[in-house]
């Protein structure tokens, strides 16, 4: 029986590579246009060749990142599970150990963190076979307090979860609209139990948030501190227990790492690489969930839909990891900043699922320990020399040898255990090792998920893409201008760093195992800075060029006029296609075009120009912005009613204010010079350019003066 099957879709496939044979077309004639008429040019120096040029390059960017796009179109799949057809026993399930990070309880509310760590303990999975670690990268008191409380109300909610068959088993979103189809009236002994939760519930964010207010636990962040590990529910009193006892409660660790002034620490990769070691003398779970803080678990039968794929004989020898979406419970209907990101969810990573797999999304993963280690079909080649790949720990070094992959129940964690396990994350251990290079996450990227993945496909690793009915993870999206346009700058920043480096798809993946058409997805993200320079020189070329009475686009009356009109219909077909058939609308599509655009020339064009900055001074990997998740409800109301919310935006209007004044002075000015000459062939098309982009983002820009007007 089978466990998973793979449908590739038809007959979008169908579509897309026609598609893509007609575009091109268009796309070489533009080429041979525009690089036939530069050599027209008497003489090169001139402001018309020089513009003519600079428009060149922006069309050439634009088509560039096009062609790199179409490998994520070139063969899309959907993936579906069948549970049923799990034929082994609960006890013969591999061990799954969660890891889920926080760093920043100012940032990233204690009780949203500790309601992930509650969902994940609740999953439907055998208890003496999950573990959940708790990495916090702040060394906070009061996260460590809230997590013993957290632990504490685990052993009321557990019971009752499993008890009612709950599938909503965050309690936040238990007790929120989210989970009304789960509050349904069951029986009186459900109401009464539900009610009885729902005090304790409360007693514990009380209890968490008055401990913080009153500053009886400190509640920052402790930036020099040694390595800190605590056990806060141990297996060995679990093993007392029935097998069918619904009480049973995982294995709870909390664990800070040490974290010192003059030691680099390469956030979240260190802090993950740190865990991996942790958990390896602790649980050593063959397989591991990874869940960022505001991520919490949506359907407790995420872990068995993964293994559908992982216990699967014909994909889990080579298969490293499978992806689940990021989806969000906050989005407004209107989604005025696209913060869905429906383009990769719905699209991209259905396409590279149909190559090679998707890409490694940071959260909601489920990844086989031993590809963070080797490659596939390889034996064991790791053990040839351990200590320098591995390090010194003779318990870690085990660890890697055993033979079930994990821990047996027998052995309990012992003082010796905890006492090596700080060891293993102190900020010496891994020097002189491979790790954050060959071993574990990799440090070359701040983006250090999705570079991991990268290597990993550069390796031989597959990966698989499932994106179910029912949201397998829910988390927080940002409600505001600033929080998503810096999170973007960031992702922007990163990849493209990425791609700069030697590691890139283009000379390093290439020649690695990686499949050719997977490179040019991947070359599709490290790159995509290069939509922002072609809409950069496409908002200030054509409108500079109508003040100046320069002409850098064919008259109406020429026939290349058309080709221009048949590129431009045929981009946004195709940017269509993406938006609607996947449950959008045209509202949904031009909400998110018009994202695309103001970011294109904002918060994506200055992550490009930080990335290239810093690769040119030396100085990446110094800082990392992390997003806020605290949610302010003055904003969300904003947001809700589909109004931009600029406080704090800063830089980001700059561009935004510039190109736009730009345009419709050009715009005016150009549109004048036609009313007054009586002819339109010449500017038509700089006019529609020009107009076209006032008439995108001009309603965003005058929120954006009006905004800074009333501050």
């Amino acid at each position: 029986m089978e466990l998973n099957r793979c449908t590739v879709q038809q007959p979008t496939t169908a579509i897309y590579r026609l598609h893509m044979f007609l575009h091109s077309l268009i796309m070489l004639a533009l080429v041979y246009y525009r690089l036939a008429n530069l050599f027209y040019f008497e003489n090169v120096l001139t402001l018309q060749a020089f513009a003519w040029g600079l428009i060149t390059l922006g069309e050439i960017c634009f088509i560039v990142k096009w062609f790199f796009g179409q490998g994520t179109r070139w063969r899309p799949v959907v993936r579906e599970v069948f549970l049923d057809n799990i034929t082994c026993q609960d006890s013969q399930l591999p061990a799954l150990d969660v890891m889920v990070f926080t760093a920043n309880p100012k940032k990233e509310p204690i009780v949203d963190v500790m309601n992930t760590v509650i969902s994940a303990m609740a999953l439907d999975y055998p208890t003496d076979k999950l573990a959940v670690y708790l990495a916090d990268d702040g060394g906070c008191p009061l996260t460590l307090y809230a997590m013993e409380e957290a632990c504490s109300f685990a052993k009321l909610w557990l019971p009752f979860c499993r008890k009612y068959g709950i599938k909503t088993r965050c309690p936040k979103a238990f007790f929120s609209p989210l989970g009304e189809d789960d509050r349904i009236l069951k029986n009186d002994d459900f109401v009464a139990e539900m009610k009885e939760i729902k005090l304790k519930y409360e007693e514990f964010q009380q209890n968490v948030n008055l401990a913080g207010e009153s500053g009886k636990i400190k509640g920052d962040v402790v930036p020099d501190r040694a390595s800190f590990i605590k056990v806060i529910n141990d297996r060995k009193m679990e093993n007392k227990k029935s097998a069918d006892d619904i009480t049973k409660m995982p294995l709870l660790v909390y664990v800070s790492r040490e974290r010192r002034f003059n030691s680099r620490h390469h956030f979240k990769g260190g802090s993950a690489n740190a865990l991996l070691r942790v958990s390896g003398i602790m649980s050593n779970a063959p397989y591991l969930l990874v869940l960022d803080c505001d991520f919490f678990c949506h359907d407790p039968t995420s872990a068995r839909k993964a293994m559908c794929f992982h216990l699967d004989p014909k994909l889990s020898p080579s298969l490293a990891y499978v992806q689940f979406p990021q989806v969000f419970y906050n989005v407004s209907k209107s989604d005025i900043y696209d913060v869905k990101i429906r383009q990769a969810y719905k699209t991209i990573w259905h396409g590279m699922d149909g190559i090679q797999g998707p890409v490694l999304s940071g959260t909601g993963y489920f990844l086989k320990r031993k590809a963070l280690y080797t490659s596939p079909g390889l034996k064991d080649e790791y053990l040839i020399s351990p200590e320098k790949h591995f390090g010194s720990s003779r318990k870690f070094i085990a660890s890697l040898e055993e033979n079930n992959g994990y821990v047996k129940q027998e052995k309990l964690i012992t003082e010796d255990i905890i006492e090596e396990a700080k060891t293993l994350s102190t900020c010496a251990y891994e020097d002189g090792t491979r790790w954050g290079e060959e071993i574990g996450y990799t440090y070359n990227c701040h983006l250090e998920s999705t570079f991991t993945g990268y290597l990993l496909h550069c390796k031989g690793w597959t990966s698989t893409y499932l994106y179910p009915e029912r949201p397998s993870f829910l988390g927080c999206a940002p409600v505001d201008m600033q929080g998503f346009s810096s999170q973007l700058t960031k992702w922007v920043a990163a990849l493209t760093q990425a791609g700069l480096s030697h590691l890139n798809p283009i000379t390093y993946g290439m020649k690695s195992r990686i499949k050719t058409i997977q490179c040019l997805c991947y070359a599709y993200l490290m790159y995509f800075s290069l939509y922002s320079w072609g809409m950069v020189l496409h908002a200030s070329v054509p409108s500079i060029s109508l003040l100046l009475g320069i002409q850098v686009y064919p008259e109406v009356y020429d026939p290349w006029f058309a080709v221009y009109v048949l590129a431009f219909i045929s981009t946004i077909l195709e940017n269509m296609s993406e938006s609607i058939p996947e449950g959008g609308s045209v509202k949904t599509w031009w909400m998110e075009y018009r994202a695309l655009m103001m970011m294109g020339v904002s918060a994506i064009w200055l992550g490009g120009v930080k990335a290239i900055v810093e690769k040119i001074i030396g100085t990446q990997g110094e800082k990392l912005y992390l997003s806020d998740k605290a949610i302010d409800k003055e904003k969300l109301k904003k947001y809700e009613k589909g109004k931009f919310d600029f406080q704090g935006i800063g830089i980001l209007a700059v561009p935004l204010i510039t190109f736009s004044a730009l345009n419709l002075v050009g715009f005016m000015v150009g549109a004048n010079q036609v009313i007054l000459t009586m002819k339109f062939e010449a500017l038509l098309g700089q006019l529609l350019v020009s107009s076209f982009f006032v008439f995108v983002v001009v309603t965003v820009v005058i929120d954006v003066l009006s905004f800074l007007k009333d501050s």
